[in-house]
C-alpha cells in the first residue's frame, strides 16, 4: 500500500511539473496563432436541393452526362435548323433543352432563395481548426454579398475564438475577393493580419458588363483564340490548334461566326428573358462583378428595358446598397487595408476572354480581365503588345518580357504578382506554396523580397511549377512559323497512324 502511494504521489508531481511546463508554450501558441481563411471564387462549392441535408440533390453543377444525353437525340434536329436559319425552331428545342437544368438555381426577383436550396456548410469543430494553416469558408454564390460578408464575419469570429488567435490571414480567389472587399467595407481590418487576393474580379469582368448590357456577338477570331485555350496543354494541342487556325483562314470560322450571329439576332432577347435573367440577372454576385463603367447601362438595359413595367424594386434596392457601400469605396477600402496589414496580389495573363461578346480580345486567365485582377496593370489586347511609345518612360522591371503588361499603373505595384500561362478556374499546389509562404510573413513582403518569385511568373502545368518569366522563356515558346509546321505535320502523322491502327484491329 506504502508502495502504491509513493508511486501515487510520484505520478501526481510529474503531473503537475508536466502541466507547469505545457502551459506556458500553449499560452504562446496561442498569442501566434494565425489561420488562414478561404474564401473560394464563383461557382466554387456545391449548390443542393436542400442546403440543410448533404445528401440532397445537386443541382449545380448540372449533370452534363444528362445533359449531353438529352441533347444526343435532338442534335439532328438542331443541326438541321440550324442549317436552314430556323432560328425558332432552334431556340424552342435548346432552351428547353437547358432550362430544366437552369431553374432549380433560379432565386426570385429580390434577390433571395425561394426555396430549400443552398449550400450545405457547417463549421468544423474548434479542435479541427489549425491554427497556423488553412480553413474553407463555403457560401452559396449567388446570393447578396453584403449577406455573405456578414457570414463571412461570424465564421472569422468564430475561427478566432476556437483557435485563441487575435488576426486572422485571408486568402480568396475570383468572386471571393468581392466577398472580402464587402467584408473589409463593413468590418474593417482590425482582425485581418494579411489578405492575398488571387486573381479576383474585385473590379470586375468586361464580358460579364457586356452580358448584361446586352452585348452579345460571335466573331471568328474569338473562336479561334478561346479553342486555343481550351486546349492549351492538350496532346495535341499544335495539332488541333493548326487546324483551327486554318479553319479561320479559309473562312470556316467566320461562316460558323455568321449563323451564331443569326441566332443571336433572332433569340438573343427571348433567350435574356427566359433563361440568363431569371439566373444571373437576380443572382446579385453577378451585379458585383460589373465594371464600374458598364454599371449605368447595365442597369438601363435591366431594369428599364428588360424587366420594364415589372416590379424588381427590391433587387434594385440591394444592388444600389452594394453600389454606394462598396464599390463606391473600393479604392479606399484597399488602401486602408494597406496601411493596417499585409495586402498581396496576384493576377494571371497569357489568353482572351470569353468568345461571346465584343471584349473577346481582352488580355486575361480566360475569365477575369488581367487590368483588373491586378488592380490596375495597363495591357495591351490578347494578340498585340504594347505600343512602344506608350512605355519608352516606363522602366523595364514594369515591362512583362512578352511586352503585354505595364505593371506600373497597379494600385500595389510592389505587392503585385504576375502570372503568365495560368488558367482562372484553379489555383494550383505550386501557388499555394506562393500563397501560404506570402501570408506567413509577419511584415510586408514584395516582389523583391523572395528570389523565387518576383514580380513576372511563368507557369508549366505539365510540371506544376512556378519559374521567373524571362525574354528567354517567352522566346522558347515561340517557335517559328516553319517548326510549328513541322510540328503540325509531325502530331498528324501520329494521329493518322494511331486511327489506321485502331481500324485495322476492327
Amino acid at each position: 500500500m506504502l508502495q502504491f502511494k509513493r508511486l501515487l504521489s510520484v505520478l501526481l508531481c510529474f503531473t503537475l511539473l508536466f502541466s507547469f511546463a505545457v502551459l506556458p508554450v500553449s499560452a504562446a501558441e496561442t498569442a501566434e496563432a494565425c489561420p488562414q481563411i478561404y474564401v473560394h471564387g464563383f461557382m466554387g462549392s456545391t449548390l443542393r436541393e436542400n442546403k440543410d441535408d448533404p445528401n440532397s440533390k445537386v443541382i449545380w453543377p448540372p449533370d452534363v452526362d444528362a445533359i449531353l444525353a438529352d441533347a444526343k437525340e435532338q442534335i439532328p434536329t438542331l443541326v438541321g435548323a440550324l442549317l436552314v436559319n430556323n432560328w425558332q425552331k432552334f431556340g424552342d428545342i435548346a432552351i428547353n433543352l437547358v432550362k430544366p437544368y437552369f431553374e432549380p438555381t433560379y432565386l426570385a426577383d429580390d434577390g433571395t432563395c425561394p426555396n430549400d436550396s443552398g449550400v450545405y456548410f457547417r463549421y468544423p469543430p474548434a479542435w479541427a481548426i489549425p491554427k497556423n494553416g488553412r480553413v474553407d469558408f463555403d457560401y452559396d454564390w449567388r446570393l447578396d454579398p453584403m449577406k455573405v460578408a456578414d457570414d463571412l464575419h461570424a465564421f472569422i469570429e468564430y475561427v478566432r475564438t476556437s483557435t485563441g488567435a487575435e488576426k486572422v490571414n485571408l486568402s480568396c480567389h475570383s468572386l471571393g475577393g468581392v466577398i472580402v472587399l464587402t467584408y473589409l467595407s463593413k468590418y474593417g481590418h482590425e482582425h485581418i493580419k494579411g489578405v492575398c487576393f488571387n486573381t479576383t474580379a474585385i473590379f470586375g469582368e468586361t464580358y460579364t458588363g457586356d452580358l448584361m448590357r446586352g452585348e452579345i456577338v460571335f466573331d471568328a477570331d474569338a473562336v479561334d483564340y478561346y479553342l486555343r485555350y481550351a486546349l492549351d496543354n492538350n496532346e495535341y494541342e499544335e495539332l488541333l490548334t493548326g487546324l483551327i487556325s486554318m479553319a479561320n483562314k479559309s473562312g470556316l470560322l467566320d461562316l460558323l461566326a455568321r449563323k451564331g450571329n443569326g441566332l443571336v439576332k433572332s433569340q438573343k432577347e427571348r433567350v435574356i428573358r427566359e433563361v440568363l435573367l431569371p439566373m444571373f440577372g437576380n443572382w446579385l454576385t453577378i451585379w458585383s462583378m460589373i465594371p464600374d463603367q458598364d454599371m449605368p447601362d447595365a442597369l438601363e438595359n435591366v431594369f428599364n428595358v428588360l424587366c420594364k413595367g415589372e416590379d424588381r424594386s427590391a433587387l434594385r434596392t440591394k444592388v444600389d446598397a452594394y453600389n454606394s457601400t462598396v464599390r463606391d469605396h473600393k479604392i479606399e477600402t484597399l488602401q486602408s487595408l494597406n496601411q493596417g496589414a499585409n495586402v498581396y496580389v496576384i493576377s494571371r495573363y497569357g489568353y482572351s476572354s470569353i468568345p461571346v461578346t465584343p471584349s473577346f480580345k481582352v488580355l486575361s486567365d480566360g475569365t477575369v480581365d488581367t487590368r483588373y485582377s491586378s488592380f490596375g496593370a495597363t495591357t495591351s489586347d490578347y494578340d498585340k503588345t504594347l505600343a512602344k511609345d506608350a512605355i519608352k518612360n516606363v522602366p523595364a522591371e514594369f515591362i512583362s518580357p512578352n511586352g503585354q503588361v505595364d505593371a506600373s499603373t497597379c494600385l500595389f505595384p510592389a505587392q503585385t504578382w504576375l502570372i503568365r500561362n495560368l488558367k482562372h478556374p484553379t489555383t494550383p499546389a505550386s501557388v499555394w506554396q506562393m500563397i501560404d509562404l506570402l501570408l506567413a510573413q509577419d511584415e510586408q513582403a514584395t516582389v523583391d523580397t523572395f528570389e523565387q518569385y518576383p514580380r513576372f511568373l511563368a507557369y508549366d502545368e505539365a510540371t506544376d511549377t512556378l519559374s521567373p518569366d524571362t525574354a528567354q522563356a517567352v522566346e522558347s515558346e515561340q517557335l517559328s512559323f516553319i517548326e510549328r509546321l513541322r510540328l503540325f505535320f509531325q502530331q498528324l502523322k501520329q494521329v493518322l497512324e494511331k486511327l489506321f491502327a485502331g481500324l485495322k484491329k476492327d
